[in-house]
C-alpha cells in the first residue's frame, strides 16, 4: 500500500503563503532594484504573471515600461509617480494586463504626433498627453483605479492609434484632469479627455470612467477619427466639460461633451452614461463630424449606435442656444434599444440630430427642453440626404418643451418618417407655441404613416401636432391629445395648421381629441406674408373629438383657412355651440366632393353667415 505524505505545520504554512501563489514574486516596493516591479519586468518573459508579495505604495521617479505580454497583480498597491511622470507606459507590440491597484499621481508628457508608435517623451508634440498610463499596446485593467493625472488630453490615460485599452470588473478611471495649453500644433487636440484619451480602441465592459475634467470636451473620453468606443456595461458619469459658454448667437463657444465626445465610431450596448454636464453641446454625448479637408467640402460621418444601456440625467449648463442635453449628433446613427431619460438643454433635451437618425426601438422619456424639443430636436438639412425615420417599437414619452415640440420638434427644412412607435404624454409649457407631441416648423416635412400620437397636452395649441411645414399622414393615430385651459389657450387639440402649412390626411385616425375649439383640427387663416393653412381629408378618419369650452365651436374642424374633403369620415364630434363636425369661418374656404360628415353634436357643417 502506498504510503500518503505526512503534512506538517510548515508545509501548510508555506502552501499559504504569498510567495506560493502563482506568478513571478515582486518583492519589493522600491523603485529599483532587486526584487523591484521595475526590475521584474525587465527580466519578465510574454506570458509571465507578476504578483506582489507585499501591500503599499511605490514611488516612482520615472514611468515604467511593459514591452512584453503579461499580466500584473497589484491588489493592495499603489504606483504613484508623485506628480513628477506618468505611472506607465505600454509598447505596441506588448498585450498587458493589471489586476487591482491604483495608479496614481501621474503628468503626461510629450508625443510624436500622427503616428501613434511613440511612447517615450518626444519634442513634436505641443501638448501632453496621458496623465498616469499612454499606451500603444494592448492594455486591459481589471479591478485597477487610474486617478489623481493631469495632461492636455488625456489626463488619465491615453490610448495611441495602435493601442487598445479595455477596462473590466469596476476598473475605475476617475479625479483626472485635461486643463489644456493656449498654443498647439495644427490639428492638434488641446483640454480634451479628462479620464481617456482615445485615437485606437476602448471598451468600457463593468469599467467606470466617472468624475473627470477636461476644458474642452470629452470630460470623460475624448475618441478621435477612425476610432472605436464601445460602452458594453459599466459607467461614463458624473464627468465636466468645464469651458464657460460664451460669446453671441450665432457665434458662441463653450465645451461639449461632457461625459463623451468622438469623431470615430461610438456603440452603446449597454452600462450608464449619466450626470455628466457641457457649457455648449452634448451634455452627454457628442458623435461629430470631421471634415476631411481644409475647406470642409468633404465630410466624414462617424456612426452611432445604441442597442442598450442608459444615458441619464446628463445636461448643458449654458442659456445661449445650447443643444442635446443626453445625446448631440451629427453622425449615422441608430438607436434601437435602451434608455435616454431626465436630460435637459435648451433644445433637443434628451436628443439633439444634425445628421441621418433610425429610431427603432428604445424609450426617450421625462427629458426637459428649455426652448424646443423636450425629447428630440431634429435639425437635420434637407440637401444632405438626411432625415429622421421613426417607428418600430420606439417610444417617446413624457418629455417638456418650454416653448415647442414636448416629444420631437422638427426644425426648418428638415424631414421625418414615422412609421410606429409611441409619441405620447409629452407637453408644452409655455404661452408663446405648443406642439405638446410634434412641433412641424416652416419648410419641414413630416410623413406619417403609422405609429400612435397620444396623450400630449399644450397650453396654448397643438396638443398633439403643430405645424408651420407640410404633413402627409397615409395611416397612425393622433388621438387623446388635448389644449389645457389657460389664459394663452387656443385651439387645435389634435392638430394646429397654422398659416403657411399644409395638411393631407389620406390614412390614420384623428380621434378624442380635446380643446376650447378646434378640438381634432384647427386650421390657421393668412396671417402676414403667409397664406391660409390647407387641410384636404382624403380617406383619413376625424371622430369623437370633444370642445371644452362651454360656448365654442368647432368639434371636428374649426377652420379659418382651407378645407376640402374627397373622402374619409367626420363622425361623432361635439361642439357646445356650432360645428360639431365642422365649422367654417365666413372668410375660410370649404369644398366636399366626396367623403361623409355626419353623427357630429349639434350638428354636421355650419358656416358663419
Amino acid at each position: 500500500m502506498a504510503r500518503r505524505p505526512i503534512l506538517t505545520l510548515g508545509l501548510l504554512l508555506a502552501a499559504c503563503s504569498p510567495t506560493a501563489l502563482p506568478g513571478t514574486p515582486v518583492t519589493s516596493l522600491a523603485d529599483s532594484g532587486p526584487g523591484s516591479l521595475r526590475d521584474t519586468l525587465a527580466g519578465a518573459r510574454d506570458g509571465d504573471t507578476l504578483r506582489f508579495t507585499t501591500t503599499g505604495t511605490v514611488t516612482l521617479t520615472s514611468p515604467l515600461m511593459i514591452d512584453k505580454d503579461v499580466t500584473v497583480i497589484l491588489d493592495g498597491v499603489v504606483l504613484d509617480a508623485g506628480g513628477t511622470s506618468r505611472v506607465l507606459e505600454v509598447a505596441a507590440d506588448a498585450d498587458a494586463t493589471l489586476q487591482g491597484g491604483t495608479l496614481t499621481g501621474g503628468q503626461g508628457r510629450l508625443i510624436t504626433l500622427g503616428t501613434g508608435a511613440g511612447v517615450h517623451e518626444q519634442a513634436t508634440s505641443l501638448a501632453t498627453y496621458g496623465g498616469v498610463i499612454l499606451t500603444a499596446g494592448s492594455l486591459t485593467l481589471t479591478g485597477t483605479t487610474v486617478t489623481g493625472g493631469t495632461a492636455d488630453n488625456g489626463g488619465g490615460i491615453a490610448v495611441l492609434s495602435t493601442g487598445k485599452l479595455t477596462l473590466l470588473d469596476d476598473a475605475l478611471v476617475t479625479a483626472n484632469t485635461a486643463p489644456g495649453i493656449t498654443v498647439t500644433q495644427p490639428g492638434e487636440y488641446t483640454g480634451t479627455g479628462g479620464g481617456v484619451f482615445n485615437m485606437g480602441q476602448l471598451i468600457i465592459d463593468g469599467g467606470h470612467v466617472d468624475a473627470n475634467e477636461a476644458r474642452q470636451s470629452g470630460g470623460g473620453i475624448q475618441s478621435t477619427l477612425n476610432t472605436v468606443v464601445t460602452l458594453k456595461s459599466g459607467s461614463v458619469s458624473s464627468n465636466e466639460a468645464t469651458e464657460p459658454l460664451s460669446g453671441v448667437t450665432g457665434n458662441a463657444t463653450g465645451s461639449a461633451g461632457g461625459g463623451i465626445y468622438t469623431t470615430g465610431a461610438l456603440d452603446v450596448q449597454g452600462g450608464t452614461i449619466s450626470n455628466n454636464t457641457a457649457s455648449y453641446f452634448g451634455g452627454g454625448v457628442v458623435s461629430q463630424a470631421h471634415c476631411a479637408d481644409t475647406a470642409c467640402a468633404t465630410t466624414i460621418y462617424p456612426t452611432f449606435a445604441m442597442s442598450g444601456g442608459t444615458v441619464e440625467g446628463n445636461k448643458t449648463t449654458g442659456s445661449l442656444e445650447t443643444g442635446g442635453g443626453g445625446l448631440w449628433l451629427r453622425a449615422q446613427s441608430t438607436i434601437t434599444g435602451g434608455v435616454i431619460q431626465g436630460n435637459s438643454s435648451m433644445y433637443g433635451g434628451g436628443v439633439n440630430t444634425w445628421g441621418a437618425l433610425d429610431v427603432t426601438g428604445g424609450t426617450i422619456q421625462n427629458n426637459t427642453a428649455t426652448q424646443n424639443g423636450g425629447g428630440v430636436s431634429v435639425n437635420i438639412p434637407q440637401g444632405a440626404g438626411f432625415k429622421l425615420t421613426f417607428g418600430g417599437a420606439a417610444t417617446i414619452k413624457n418629455n417638456t418643451a418650454a416653448n415647442a415640440g414636448g416629444g420631437l420638434v422638427l426644425s426648418r427644412n428638415t424631414t421625418a418618417d414615422i412609421t410606429g412607435g409611441s409619441i405620447t404624454g409629452n407637453s408644452t409649457t409655455g404661452p408663446t407655441d405648443g406642439g405638446g407631441g410634434i412641433r412641424v416648423l416652416a419648410g419641414a416635412v413630416l410623413n406619417l404613416a403609422g405609429g400612435d400620437i397620444s396623450g400630449n397636452t399644450s397650453t396654448r395649441t397643438g396638443g398633439g401636432l403643430t405645424v408651420n411645414g407640410t404633413v402627409n399622414m397615409t395611416g397612425g393615430t393622433i388621438s387623446g391629445n388635448t389644449v389645457l385651459p389657460s389664459a394663452a389657450q387656443q385651439g387645435g387639440g389634435g392638430v394646429r395648421l397654422y398659416a403657411g402649412s399644409k395638411m393631407t390626411a389620406s390614412g390614420g385616425v384623428i380621434r378624442d381629441n380635446r380643446a376650447p375649439w378646434g378640438a381634432g383640427v384647427q386650421i390657421a387663416g393668412a396671417f402676414q406674408a403667409n397664406p391660409a393653412a390647407t387641410f384636404t381629408l382624403s380617406g383619413a378618419t376625424v371622430s369623437g373629438n370633444v370642445v371644452t369650452d362651454p360656448s365654442n365651436n368647432g368639434g371636428g374642424f374649426f377652420n379659418d383657412g382651407s378645407l376640402t374633403i374627397t373622402s374619409g369620415t367626420v363622425t361623432q364630434n361635439t361642439a357646445t355651440l356650432h360645428g360639431g363636425g365642422i365649422f367654417n369661418l365666413k372668410t375660410a374656404s370649404y369644398a366636399q366632393a366626396g367623403g361623409s360628415v355626419n353623427g357630429n353634436t349639434p350638428d354636421n357643417v355650419y358656416t358663419v353667415p
